[in-house]
């Protein structure tokens, strides 16, 4: 231990005499291991624990597959969950949920809360209890369904001013009384977004269904059970129930995955290319630091040579020289801990509200203890890392060569010179693949912003209803209701169009249901014929500017009494009726015994993309609303100036419709889109400023190269000079040194930006395999920088006076 403090102490002696190469190093090692640190928290908080879970390891999500279609993330039916939970002998405990999105009314203003109805093992299965009172368990189903919630601690601190008196009390949700039983911890948000928890309401009718998929399980495996020992045993109920209701389940199977893997597995790509990136940046700057450890050792040649006379030991010299670089990457550490923690306040300032209610584990983003652990490691290796060449040529120094140089007056091996270059080629090389990289996903992003969707998304204002079952239980009011809503906002100064749909296109919010063509042939068992169902009011085609091919669109004389009709998309008219008009043939949703009433088609529209992502358009029916009225909707209101201007009065409209409705989610189309591409453009704003950091300490390596590389030839250039050579002829001696190590480097690094390009293309949606303008755009940069950074001291070697280098040294 006296060893090593004696260590540190000659360590902080040296680096102290040299402040303006500790000063330099420190700022390059914070930036390198700053931006590792804001990237391993986004990973420690969306990866490692994005929800307070006990054993998370032990919690599974069980979807249904359908294999032949490649449907690998079907909810489940109710009476399939019943068998699971019934069967199973590897799980502990199995629970469903679905969601119940209420109308908070009595409290003032109406207000949407996002809640969930759960099973009676709901909480137990994530091993969550109640902050204050308890959670919803097996009493409040032995008779019936009790009408009992548990709330978020965030709504109860923000709605219901942190009351500890809130248990049995009520809150009148869509219209009827439900009593408080419990608040949640402050950490619990699972699903994301929910505010309000009620047990799950299904009667004998729906507990048999098989053919209905709504329920999203989990489930808690047996102490000592693997995850494939649960998948092993649904896997043999799933081919039970197969037998036994071929019907229904005839090729379909079951998923089990990690509930945290399963939620995160989004975030998992974009956070793995991240942390490669930043993992890069701490690369080049462990190669910067060194390059300045190697320029700096020629001035500490004489001190090593006079040690080692002196009966110091070699393996002694080389640990206090990785002490002195540990130290030095410390202090980078301790430096990078605030830019890391500054970046990340930057970031999630910017982040949209929907990011925040919809990705796992944003909202616990910061650097903690966990992260500081993580720094401190990382200081450490970088230390080493970086030190470690200096100390090893220092180890090798030779007395007599020592003295060869003094008398000379030469500098630093040149083996240390090929190091050194080397290192510079490796920094341009790396820089240059961050830089493509980045440049690949911000035109990535950009490609997938400005794609063709199929509607203009342009000067549309958009919010979301959801009546109440309670009030709206009558189809007629349904219809009603949005009828004098659409009427009251086309009235208003400025609107062009509204209308209601089912739900808003390049959102998240669709579902596919199993449909059935009349001149078909059936479905085969366990197949399914699946598309996008949507109800819409007539106006909107119109709103979205979305086009009508053949045929009509949904009009007004379409109303509950008329026959039944249907638009569909042209994607589903060339699936089930290739080369021929649809015009006139009838589809159902639902099998074709099914009680689902056929609907002719009326026309057909252009194709619409559901989400930014979707590398193929899904067949879409549109019904009149009049026809199929469903309480939860979405309204677009298109007007020729700025949308949120309206937002207030279209509030107000609703109100005057129904002072009890609550009006939610306002936002432009325009932001709808963009929020579901937010979390490419985070990432895409986080490669840009590592590639950005890449830049600099690249230009800043060549800068240090050939700073030295003049330094040390001083005399030689003095003699070049005495001998006649001009100014330009020295210019083009250092720069033409310098521009080859960064032409070695553009090369390398452009051979391997190729391959990160296709690996990308692979990990990440919408990244392009090749874009010459980015290849060629950042080569040329990059170029233009390493010129600069070599030309500065190049420009200062031309200056030297040849009487004074020929007295150097």
């Amino acid at each position: 231990m006296s060893t090593l403090l004696q260590d540190l102490k000659y360590g902080l002696r040296m680096l102290a005499k040299s402040p303006g190469f500790t000063a330099v190093a420190v700022l390059t090692l914070a930036l390198g291991i700053g931006a590792n640190t804001a990237v391993f928290s986004s990973v420690n908080a969306l990866l490692l624990h994005p929800f307070a879970f006990k054993d998370s390891d032990q919690i599974m999500a069980v979807w249904e597959t359908v294999p032949k279609q490649n449907e690998s993330h079907v909810s489940a039916s109710p009476a399939n969950f019943r068998d699971w939970r019934e069967q199973n002998k590897t799980f502990e405990l199995l629970a469903a949920h679905h969601g119940w999105s209420v109308n908070l009314t009595g409290t003032g203003f109406a207000e949407r809360l996002e809640g969930y109805r759960v099973t009676s093992d709901f909480f137990s299965v994530l091993g969550v209890a109640a902050q204050l009172g308890r959670t919803i368990g097996a009493g409040d189903f032995q008779s019936g369904y009790a009408k009992v919630v548990n709330l978020s601690h965030g709504f109860w601190e923000r709605k219901l001013g942190a009351d500890p008196m809130i248990m049995g009390k009520t809150l009148l949700l869509d219209g009827e009384k439900f009593t408080v039983i419990g608040v949640m911890p402050a950490d619990f948000d699972f699903p994301m977004g929910a505010e309000a928890w009620a047990p799950l309401d299904l009667n004998a009718a729906e507990q048999a269904d098989r053919s209905n998929h709504y329920l999203r399980v989990i489930g808690r495996l047996k102490t000592g059970v693997s995850r494939s020992r649960g998948q092993a045993d649904l896997d043999a109920i799933a081919a039970h129930l197969a037998q036994q209701y071929p019907a229904t389940n005839a090729g379909h199977g079951v998923r089990v995955v990690g509930l945290v893997e399963d939620l995160t597995s989004d975030s998992r790509q974009f956070l793995r290319v991240l942390m490669g990136s930043a993992v890069f940046v701490l690369l080049l700057a462990c190669a910067n630091v060194a390059n300045l450890q190697l320029a700096r050792a020629s001035t500490r040649e004489k001190e090593i040579a006079i040690r080692l006379a002196l009966g110091a030991r070699r393996r002694t010299i080389v640990r206090q020289l990785l002490v002195e670089s540990v130290l030095l990457a410390l202090l980078g550490g301790a430096a990078g801990v605030p830019l890391a923690a500054w970046g990340l306040e930057l970031s999630l300032r910017s982040v949209p509200p929907f990011i925040l209610q919809h990705v796992p584990g944003v909202k616990l983003t910061s650097v903690d203890s966990s992260v500081l652990a993580f720094t401190l490691m990382v200081a450490t290796l970088t230390g080493i890392l970086a030190g470690l060449a200096h100390a090893l040529r220092a180890s090798r120094t030779d007395l007599n060569e020592v003295l060869k140089q003094a008398v000379r007056g030469g500098g630093y091996a040149s083996g240390s010179h090929r190091l050194r270059a080397v290192l510079v080629v490796c920094e341009v090389a790396l820089a240059l693949v961050l830089l493509v990289g980045a440049g690949l996903m911000v035109e990535g992003f950009r490609n997938l912003l400005n794609a063709n969707p199929g509607f203009d998304r342009n000067h549309v204002l958009t919010f979301s209803v959801a009546l109440p079952e309670s009030k709206y239980r009558d189809p007629d009011r349904v219809r009603d209701f949005y009828d004098q809503v659409i009427q009251k906002l086309e009235a208003l100064p400025g609107v062009e169009s509204a209308a209601a749909v089912t739900s808003l296109p390049g959102g998240w919010s669709w579902n596919r249901s199993e449909y059935t063509a009349d001149d078909q042939p059936p479905a085969a068992p366990g197949e399914l014929r699946l598309a996008f169902s949507q109800s819409i009011s007539p106006d909107f085609f119109r709103a979205l500017r979305i086009p009508v091919l053949r045929g009509r669109s949904i009009a007004l004389q379409d109303g509950p009494n008329a026959p039944r009709v249907v638009v569909i998309s042209d994607s589903m008219a060339r699936r089930i009726w290739p080369n021929q008009d649809p015009l006139g043939k009838r589809i159902k949703f639902g099998r074709a015994e099914s009680g689902e009433p056929w609907c002719t088609v009326v026309g057909v529209v252009a194709d619409v993309k559901q989400s930014p992502f979707d590398t193929e358009v899904y067949p879409t029916a549109y019904f009149p609303l009049t026809q199929q009225p469903r309480p939860f909707s979405a309204v677009v209101v298109r007007t020729p100036g700025d949308p949120l201007a309206l937002a207030a009065v279209a509030r107000s409209e609703m109100g005057n419709v129904d002072p009890d409705q609550a009006t939610f989610d306002i936002r432009t189309l325009d932001q709808v889109v963009s929020d579901n591409l937010s979390g490419v453009e985070s990432s895409a704003q986080m490669m840009l400023a590592f590639g950005f950091i890449a830049l600099v300490l690249a230009g800043s390596g060549i800068f240090a190269v050939v700073a030295y590389s003049v330094l040390q030839r001083t005399h030689e250039i003095g003699v070049r000079m005495a001998l006649g050579a001009r100014r330009a002829e020295v210019l083009r001696l250092v720069m033409g040194h310098a521009m080859k190590l960064a032409l070695m480097g553009l090369v390398s690094g452009a051979a391997c930006a190729l391959g990160l390009s296709h690996a990308l293309s692979s990990e990440l949606f919408g990244v392009l395999r090749m874009d010459a303008a980015v290849f060629a755009g950042f080569t040329v940069l990059l170029a233009f920088v390493a010129a600069l950074a070599a030309y500065i001291p190049a420009r200062r070697a031309t200056k030297v006076d040849p009487m004074v280098a020929l007295r150097y040294e």
